[in-house]
């Protein structure tokens, strides 16, 4: 995880108690306001990762057509 991506979560979590009452922070409690920052962080993770290997793959199915315009060049 990113530096980026765990303070990013934290601000999403900071947003999520700054709508809640004092009440409700305190029965939620910081142990599951962390876990709830890790499931973010988790989020984010598997998303960026997913774009990764479509673009991983974009990037395979492109050499592939180059290696076989360049075998067929001069035919």
């Amino acid at each position: 995880m990113t530096m980026r991506q765990t303070q990013h979560a934290l601000n999403i979590v900071e947003a999520f108690k700054a709508k809640l009452t004092e009440e409700q922070r305190t029965a939620v409690g910081a142990a599951h306001f962390d876990e709830l920052s890790l499931l973010i962080e988790s989020a984010m993770s598997t998303a960026v990762l997913e774009e990764m290997e479509k673009a991983a793959d974009q990037v395979d199915e492109l050499a592939h057509k180059l290696r076989h315009f360049a075998e067929h060049f001069d035919n």
